[in-house]
């Protein structure tokens, strides 16, 4: 075997000043092209600008751990790269129903359609956001295209169900959600809008048995503990109620829902100190959510607070109420201030919604017509 000899002094000497001399050339050959127009063009930027899937991946790993509010985030930045795409804009407006903000969803699902005419998951999300909304005629029109244009949808037939137990139509209702789950067992809508539908017949225990179906198939959602906390309610379960609903708030801390459901509960339960903090947050998260400002004015009306119950309540009218609740509470909290002026008009409107309502009627006899 040959050994090889190393180098001399004199030779390593010269080997390192030649490679001086080779990186001073390379560093000024690099920093004179560096001034040429065509050289910056193919420059590699520091940071490469994520794809639309890249932003699409995030949202959908976001959404199964509950963060909707990260999701929606990450949807809005995929559809800024490609603002035309209608499964993008339909799973987006999904996750707007769930954050109750029904204009958006319906705005993302029909620019869906624009695209991708008789898409049956956006005629579907459109339905939904009308039902939650309460336009249930408009909201069974686009259930039921929803499913003609495609008899496969296990998302349409669970919508479907969902309007139909809404307008008492319990029958069809009940074949709508067999189908929703003949068609996919494992779809958590699918079960949530059966238990629904259970709940709403007033079978209990198994309504909670078919959200518990739902949470365990897509346990990152909120919305499943809140309805198992709603129907514990139903059943005079109030400690029950208030378990789940504290787990819906732990699934997603920043849904107005979740809030909303969790300070009522506790509004129920006498806890109005704590009803407050939590309806607090809720209209933090949502400024035009109108059930938390209802339930706040409630829950400040509870404690004889008229002077902070009155902004709530009115507000909560402003956005949409017609509970006669919240227009006698309304009118009583004017009335003892001394606006009997307000509180008039404000007092009969209770009176028309409700003309049993006794709040409306002792308001009336502290502010005579």
């Amino acid at each position: 075997m040959h050994l090889r000899r190393a180098p001399t002094k004199r030779k390593r000497g010269r080997l390192r000043t030649f490679l001086l001399y080779l990186v001073a050339i390379v560093l000024l050959s690099y920093a004179g092209l560096q001034r040429l127009p065509w050289f910056k063009a193919l420059s590699p930027t520091p940071t490469p600008t994520p794809s639309a899937d890249y932003y699409h991946a995030t949202a959908t790993l976001l959404r199964a751990a509950g963060d909707l509010s990260g999701a929606i985030e990450a949807y809005d930045r995929a559809l800024a790269l490609t603002p035309n795409d209608p499964d993008l804009l339909t799973e987006r407006a999904l996750l707007l129903i769930l954050r109750e903000r029904f204009p958006a969803a319906i705005e993302s699902a029909r620019a869906a359609l624009a695209v991708r005419p008789n898409y049956s998951t956006a005629l579907a999300a459109i339905a939904q956001a009308l039902d939650w909304e309460g336009n249930l005629d408009a909201a069974l029109d686009y259930a039921r295209n929803a499913v003609r244009a495609d008899d496969s949808d296990a998302y349409a037939y669970a919508v479907l169900s969902e309007v139909l137990t809404d307008r008492g139509d319990l029958n069809e209702a009940w074949r709508a959600a067999e189908e929703a789950l003949e068609l996919d067992p494992e779809l958590g809508m699918a079960h949530r809008n059966q238990g629904y539908l259970l709940q709403r017949l007033g079978r209990y225990d198994d309504a909670i048995e078919a959200y518990l179906r739902a949470a365990e198939l897509d346990p990152g959602l909120f919305l499943y503990y809140v309805n198992i906390g709603y129907t514990y309610l139903g059943m005079q379960q109030p400690d029950q109620a208030l378990e789940y609903f504290e787990m819906a708030t732990g699934k997603d801390p920043k849904s107005p829902m979740a809030l909303q459901a969790l300070g009522r509960a506790l509004l129920v339960a006498g806890r109005s100190a704590d009803a407050i903090a939590a309806l607090e947050e809720a209209v933090a998260a949502d400024p035009e959510h109108m059930r938390a400002h209802a339930d706040l004015g409630a829950a400040y009306y509870s404690r004889l607070n008229y002077e902070k119950a009155i902004p709530y309540l009115q507000r909560a009218i402003e956005l949409g109420s017609q509970s006669a609740t919240t227009y006698a509470q309304l009118g009583l909290c004017l009335a003892y201030t001394e606006q009997c002026s307000l509180a008039t008009p404000i007092l009969q409107r209770a009176l028309e919604l409700d003309p049993e309502s006794a709040g409306a009627r002792r308001g009336l006899e502290v502010c005579p017509p």
